[in-house]
């Protein structure tokens, strides 16, 4: 048989399945075992015109199915969506959703927003049990994910009482493949691919593959998935390091020692809190990553009336990351020209100063582990259990491995010139002693270094949950309830050098041999024609911190590896409990059929957040570009919290006419603080015009919301549909960012604490529209369909910001975002345009210097084409931002950069082989 209509079977049958318990109970909706007669008579019968029906049709045609039965507000996706877009993982299928954004990282789509809120607002599941993370908070990367490995994934936007994972956004479930609910006995598929990175210049090989078996009286069955990648990537990306500050001309910055216009020349106004950059950093960032990952389930059906479930996942990562750049340091030499307009410093030249260059090298491996047991029982048609149960553990490893290190040279000339309106300023620097100084050897100096840090990570999750279902006389009305423990514990071990060890040579006075260094040979941002270096120098990182220890030992100083450091330590401990009543009933109104779901969930959560704190003594400028800091001793602090909460929640479904639906939904949510804002943990950063303090705040309330939609769907013909739905959600309360100077000594901190702020409201709209040509065009254009989405979101959240004295909407809140999808599938071809787009939103509230920091506007272009050779064999092709886009971050307005990266294209080809 084809391999298309074997997964087409497949496909519809867990689409059938999914919404025949959706209806008859939404309990069993997380439960990817559970399998009723009904479902499995509608998949025999769909199966025999299955090869009507296949590929990217098919594929469509079973989110809708899931859409359409589905009493609560819930959009999916399905494995033809995830093995044939352009994707990279599942958040970038999950943007195709109405309502769904993601958050772009160096190219790769890593965070989910929904309906304007972002990752830590939304709670993500595995098979409907909690997945851990490597994060320092409760936030859910996609990239560990690997399409490859899962089956679908469901976004529920209104609860019901019985979801894992109650959510301000969204609580999105991702299915791993489960061998009792495939048609065929025996389906085996593999491929193999080659992406192309343009950056990089580099061939990253792939290999996947996927298999399920089940005995012929279908009681027995196994499956099994797996992935295998190795990619070397490059971005280019431009900085400004440590972010925007405000100097006047009488600060102690350019007074070290009391010295009175130290460096300030004659030609330079006297100037007071004018806005300039604390220093460049245009640099290469290099990722070699090796990643594998396998799923595998066994399912046991020892009767009718049971079913047996086991699922374990398994992945690992291997990263070498290196950023090789140049660190324009204004903290010295003789300020002699500037242009200051509107109050900001938009050229500045400097002479006799100096520029630093970087190399930030990180070696770390991340494990994430998953193991589950479902038991369905099923003693009587009216009644049925489901128990099941979790542990989840995510690490990350290799601080010993994470080193930044700095060389310097002194006596250059250097300028910026931001005037151009190019998110990339002009600059340069030039030395009186030698030509090519950013690549000449000549004149190197030792500096700055961290030997070790950064912290470990492990995060464990412990779940426990009990089900029942009991529809007496198998009537209209069902009514659910069941109980659920949830521990979970997150361990931050970091590690620091003590202060004072960095600078083993701040000095500068210990030159380095020019055999270390060589031209890293890189054209920096090749295409673009401004005023800028294009290439510095590159050296082993671990064979510099090795000879700079030689000399610290020559010379009698102080220069050793990181050691655990408690303040950048915690621990938080998470206990939840609690329990769900719910009913679902089926009648008629007026000869229309309604579907009402209603129910009440009760969590109540315990934690402790254990660490230590320290506070700085004194701090005062050494005139050479860095500050000397004394802090205290560490203390020990813990702290212990409990909050309860009552969760209503009630979904209506009308359908007014079979192919037109009606939705109505409300219910309370809330969604915990994330776990890095709970931890005691703090960093503090010392260098001139970055003096920052960032700590946890472990007495932090959650956020708490009340929301109520509206939605219409018309089902207008086969494998299409137009919807949309408007949202309001009222928000209690939610946590923010403040920022506050502190003064100690000459130098101001700027203090960032996370605390609950006042309430807010968001509101907007989503319209989908899916359809398929295929009886509506003639041929050849019978093979076109489309899939779009428009979003509108809109918030009056006041996060205020007294250091940019500015008021915004909620982080993560694109005011508008949409998608745009055209497929072709006709005799064996398939082929793919996506594009997706989302306007500006505010990333973090207050980020460098206690600054906002927005991602500007951003759209994406991916292709995708693919022939069957045979039945058996497709070659395929895919693009991966076409129109290579770049990333744009800037912080208070766009004419003040952040970040500007470019990541290139990535092309990938390869065979796809289905037995």
């Amino acid at each position: 048989m084809a391999f298309k209509t074997i997964i087409y079977r497949s496909t519809l049958l867990s689409a059938a399945s999914t919404a025949a318990m959706l209806v008859a109970s939404p309990a069993a909706a997380q439960d990817a075992t559970a399998e009723s007669q009904l479902s499995q008579d509608q998949n025999d019968a769909a199966s025999d015109n299955a090869i009507i029906v296949t590929g990217i049709r098919a594929s469509q045609q079973a989110s809708i199915d899931i859409k359409r039965n589905s009493v609560a507000v819930v959009d999916s996706i399905v494995a033809e969506d995830l093995g044939k877009l352009p994707d990279q993982n599942v958040a970038e299928s999950l943007q195709r959703i109405p309502g769904v954004t993601i958050e772009r990282n160096r190219g790769e789509g890593r965070f989910v927003t929904v309906r304007g809120f972002g990752p830590k607002f939304n709670a993500v599941t595995v098979n409907g049990r909690t997945l851990a993370t490597d994060n320092n908070g409760r936030e859910f990367s996609f990239d560990v994910l690997p399409s490859e490995i899962i089956s679908g994934a469901d976004v529920y936007k209104s609860p019901q009482a019985n979801l894992n994972g109650s959510s301000i956004g969204a609580t999105v479930d991702v299915k791993t493949l489960h061998p009792l609910d495939q048609k065929e006995d025996f389906t085996l598929a593999a491929s193999a691919n080659a992406m192309w990175s343009e950056m990089r210049d580099s061939i990253n090989p792939e290999f996947s593959g996927v298999a399920s078996w089940q005995n012929e009286p279908g009681t027995f069955g196994l499956a099994l998935s797996g992935v295998y990648s190795k990619q070397k990537n490059r971005n280019d990306e431009f900085t400004i390091g440590a972010g925007h500050v405000h100097r006047s001309s009488t600060d102690s910055y350019y007074n070290a020692g009391d010295v009175s216009g130290g460096r300030i020349g004659p030609d330079v106004e006297p100037f007071s809190n004018v806005s300039m950059p604390s220093n460049l950093s245009p640099f290469f960032f290099e990722r070699d990553l090796e990643r594998w990952a396998v799923n595998a389930s066994a399912q046991m059906r020892p009767s009718e009336t049971m079913t047996v479930t086991i699922d374990a996942l398994h992945a690992d990562a291997k990263f070498i990351e290196e950023q090789i750049g140049l660190a324009y340091d204004f903290s010295g030499g003789t300020l002699v020209d500037q242009v200051v307009e509107n109050g900001e410093a938009v050229y500045q030249r400097y002479e006799g100063g100096f520029v630093d260059q970087i190399i930030q090298h990180d070696d770390r491996s991340v494990t994430t582990d998953q193991f589950g047991v479902n038991v369905d029982w099923k003693p009587t048609d009216t009644f049925q259990m489901r128990f099941d149960g979790s542990y989840s553990k995510a690490e990350r490893r290799g601080k010993e491995n994470n080193d930044f290190t700095t060389i310097r040279r002194k006596n250059v000339d250097l300028y910026f010139d931001r005037r151009s309106g190019s998110p990339i300023y002009d600059y340069g620097f030039s030395s009186p002693n030698y030509g090519n100084a950013a690549t000449n050897p000549q004149g190197i100096t030792a500096h700055y270094y961290i030997w070790g840090g950064g912290a470990d990570i492990d995060d464990e999750i412990l779940e426990y949950r009990v089900d029942a279902e009991w529809n007496p006389g198998k009537g209209p009305l069902t009514f659910s309830g069941g109980m659920f423990k949830n521990n979970r514990t997150k361990t931050i071990t970091g590690a620091e050098m003590p202060f004072g060890q960095q600078c083993a040579y701040c000095g500068s006075d210990r030159t380095l041999p020019e055999s270390l260094f060589s031209p890293t040979d890189r054209d920096f941002f090749s295409g673009y024609d401004g005023d800028i270096l294009r290439d510095w120098v590159y050296y082993d990182p671990r064979a510099l911190i090795l000879l700079i220890n030689q000399y610290a030992q020559e010379d009698g100083r102080t220069f050793n590896p990181a050691v655990f450091s408690p303040s950048a330590s915690s621990e938080v401990d998470e206990d939840v409990w609690g329990g769900y009543l719910m009913a679902d009933w089926g009648t008629q109104l007026g000869g229309m059929d309604l579907t009402v779901n209603a129910g009440l969930r009760y969590e109540n959560t315990k934690y402790t957040s254990s660490g230590a704190s320290r506070t700085v003594l004194s701090a005062m400028p050494n005139g050479q570009g860095q500050n000397i800091i004394v802090v205290s001793d560490v203390i020990p602090v813990s702290f212990r919290g409990e909050y309860e909460d009552w969760l209503p929640s009630l979904n209506v479904k009308l359908g007014v006419t079979p192919d037109f639906i009606v939705r109505l939904a409300a219910s309370k949510v809330m969604t915990r603080p994330t776990l890095s804002d709970l931890s005691p943990r703090q960093s503090i950063q010392t260098n001139p015009g970055n003096e920052t303090i960032r700590r946890g705040n472990p007495d932090l309330q959650p956020f708490r919301a009340k929301q109520v939609e509206l939605g219409a769907e018309w089902y207008f013909a086969n494998n299409s549909l137009l919807s949309g739905a408007v949202f309001y959600k009222k928000i209690d309360s939610f946590v923010t960012l403040v920022t506050t100077p502190q003064v100690v000594d000459q130098v101001t901190f700027q203090v960032t604490v996370p605390d609950n702020g006042e309430g807010a409201t968001v509101k907007g709209f989503e319209i989908g529209y899916r359809q398929s040509f295929a009886n509506w065009l003639p041929a050849p254009f019978d093979g076109f369909g489309v899939q779009t989405s428009f979003n509108y979101t809109d918030s009056d959240a006041q996060y205020t910001n007294a250091v940019a004295n500015v008021d915004f909407g909620l982080e993560g809140l694109s005011e508008y975002s949409y998608s745009l999808v055209g497929y072709y599938e006709k005799n064996g071809l398939q082929a793919r345009l996506a594009y997706t787009y989302r306007d500006n939103f505010l990333q973090v509230a207050s980020g460098r210097n206690g600054e906002p920091e927005y991602f500007d506007a951003y759209g994406q272009l991916d292709a995708s084409v693919s022939y069957d050779l045979t039945d058996n064999f497709t070659v395929y092709a895919d693009v991966i931002n076409l129109n290579n886009a770049k990333e744009f971050l800037y912080s208070v307005s766009p004419d003040r950069t952040k970040e500007y990266r470019q990541t290139g294209r990535r092309v990938s080809a390869g065979v796809r082989v289905r037995f």
